[in-house]
């Protein structure tokens, strides 16, 4: 069965100092049968971000196949900084989806700043990952049901899907927005179920987050008493479709 981890970083995170080079991740791959990641940088600066953009981008050409990225420029830098960065990665580097740090970042899904990151990607068709979880309110799960209904084009993946504590909110937020879908790293097993259960296997997704997530994040899906279409669904044909690799 292929598997996608649709949540994956390099880089060092200025919220933990947690670092993770491309060895890693690629070793954490191999060691968990992972056939393809989507990349993303931790929590950092502007500068910071554009030079693991390009660590991402370096690493997808050697790796076609198994790596893809996903932006994640702060929306507070100057908007010619912003555009600028971000059309870089969707026009050269051919990345698959923008991520809204809430946390990492100190924005919220309602802020202004993120007007130019919905119109992006209504323009060019990319899903937009948002952090929810750790950093409330910024990042509760509810906030991103005003840009999910002002732009229904757009697929908007609640990454940690409320990380636990807002879990049940996450799930709400699904269920009157079609176009969001759950990505629940760091859930427990039992809400993992409880998402499937209510809004369908066809709209979650598997992720990591760190790399010694990935092996208990997959073992998940093994412990809820999925069928084995299911596990697809969530580990390989959910994300292929959502990010259109």
């Amino acid at each position: 069965m292929k598997i996608i981890d649709t949540h994956a970083h390099i880089g060092t995170s200025r919220n933990t100092g947690v670092t993770i080079t491309e060895e890693e991740l690629l070793e954490a791959m191999r060691g968990n049968a992972v056939s393809a990641a989507l990349v993303m940088p931790q929590p950092v600066p502007y500068e910071e971000s554009c030079r693991v953009h390009k660590k991402i981008y370096e690493l997808s050409k050697k790796f076609p196949a198994a790596i893809y990225g996903i932006s994640c420029v702060d929306p507070w830098v100057p908007e010619d900084d912003f555009m600028g960065e971000t059309l870089r990665c969707i026009e050269e580097y051919r990345f698959k989806a923008l991520k809204i740090n809430c946390h990492g970042h100190n924005v919220s899904p309602l802020s202004h700043l993120c007007e130019k990151i919905y119109k992006t990607a209504a323009r060019y068709n990319l899903p937009i990952v948002v952090h929810t979880g750790l950093g409330t309110p910024a990042s509760l799960p509810s906030l991103v049901m005003r840009p999910a209904a002002d732009y229904p084009e757009i697929t908007f993946i609640l990454a940690h899907a409320g990380f636990a504590l807002y879990c049940d909110e996450a799930i709400v937020a699904a269920s009157l927005c079609k176009n969001i879908i759950l990505e629940p790293s760091w859930c427990q097993t039992f809400m993992a179920l409880r998402m499937i259960k209510t809004i369908g296997v066809d709209r979650v997704i598997m992720g990591s987050d760190h790399l010694t997530n990935l092996p208990m994040e997959i073992l998940k899906y093994h412990c809820i008493g999925l069928a084995d279409a299911d596990r697809e669904a969530v580990f390989y044909e959910n994300p292929r479709r959502i990010f259109n690799l």
